[in-house]
């Protein structure tokens, strides 16, 4: 078996500077995770529930964008 050498402070550091991306992410990919599980114990596994979590995940990341911008917004016209 090779060794593989991992640098676990630059991933932590990565971690800390994107976390929204680091947020979204994880949560889709925690997302796609549950539906495969959902879809293998149902028996219904189809692609289209796939493109839905994915779609929902950029829809919550465009919200959370507008959001933050139009809050730096109102803060800058008090």
């Amino acid at each position: 078996m090779l060794p593989i050498h991992f640098n676990k402070q630059v991933f932590i550091n990565s971690l800390k500077t994107n976390k929204k991306m680091v947020t979204y992410l994880s949560t889709t990919l925690a997302l796609l995770a549950t539906l495969f599980i959902h879809g293998l114990i149902q028996g219904n596994l189809k692609p289209e529930f796939f493109a839905y979590a994915l779609v929902v995940s950029a829809a919550f990341y465009v919200w959370d964008v507008v959001d933050h911008k139009s809050r730096k917004l109102a803060k800058i016209t008090e």
